[in-house]
Order: C-alpha cells, then structure tokens, then sequence
C-alpha cells in the first residue's frame, strides 16, 4: 500500500493521485512546476509588435493535431474554440482540455495552466497564458496573454516539451 504523506489515506500501488488531498502520489509532493535553468530553453523572444492579419472565414478550420515529438504520439485537440493546455491538478480544480502529465509535463516544466490554443474564423492561435517555463513558437518565447497564429509544422514547446502542429485537416 502506498500512504498519502499529506493526509496519511492508504491507496493500492499504481494509484497516481490521492483520492482524498489531490498530491501526486509518485513524488509525495504538490504539483508545482519548477522554473527551468535558463541554459534548457530558448532565448529569443517573438515580437510583441508583430501580428499577422487573421481572416475571419466562414468555413469550418482543419482539424487541430499536436504531435508529442518525445513519445510520437499525435493528439487530435477538441473542436471548441478554446482548448487549455496544461497539466491535471483535481487538488486545485484544474483540468485542462489537454493534459501533458504522460508525456512528462511535470519532469518538463509544463504548468498547470500553461497555454491555450482558440479558433478564429478557420485560423488557430496559441497564447501563452503566464506559464513558469514559457511557450515557444518556432523557437521564440512568446509574451504572456499576446496570441500567436499557428501554421501546419510549427514548432511549439512547453517548458522542454516538443510538440509539432498539424494542420493538413489528415485523419491519422
């Protein structure tokens, strides 16, 4: 059995969260995310100043697909015009749209509440949304709360986790 070592509530081994407290049973601790040394992530920042023109098109967009480049695994995001992206944190009430908690969103510096991506007319954005570790464009971080566009094969990162966009509306 494995004991809570916040609350002291037995679970059976395997059993990731505390059904009674909410802690992380593997490392017995909260879920926050610790800063990375800056030496693991990008430097460049994107420019705040500079935006592209969105179209606000009547047709309905291609379907939004990550890939985790670690894993290979491909994720096909919900069709809601926000989708969050972050880590499960039931303790505190947060459960995003995407969790990258198995793909190493703790070990990799994805927050909570890390990002979202919404939907304009049939073109998607990602926003960083005040995360520790910053998101990253294409290899720029970008500003908090300032949406980017994204494009088929962007490059996106959380803290150190890679993913890849994929617009090309393929079914895979």
């Amino acid at each position: 059995m494995i004991e809570c070592p916040s609350c002291g509530r037995k679970h059976r081994p395997g059993t990731l969260f505390c059904s009674e407290c909410g802690v992380y049973l593997p490392t017995g601790g909260p879920l926050r995310t610790e800063p990375l040394p800056d030496e693991e992530l990008p430097v460049s920042r994107a420019n705040p100043w500079v935006s592209e023109q969105v179209e606000e098109e009547k047709e309905a967009p291609a379907p939004l697909h990550l890939k985790v480049i670690a894993t290979d695994r491909q994720i096909r995001l919900p069709s809601a015009a926000e989708v969050h992206v972050g880590r499960l944190d039931a303790a505190h009430g947060i459960f995003p749209d995407l969790d990258l908690t198995a793909d190493g969103g703790l070990e990799g510096g994805v927050s909570r509440r890390h990002c979202k991506i919404h939907q304009r007319g049939a073109t998607y954005l990602v926003e960083d949304v005040g995360s520790a570790n910053g998101t990253f464009l294409n290899g720029q971080r970008l500003t908090p709360y300032l949406p980017h566009v994204l494009k088929d094969k962007d490059d996106l990162q959380l803290g150190t986790i890679k993913l890849q966009v994929i617009l090309d509306g393929d079914e895979t």
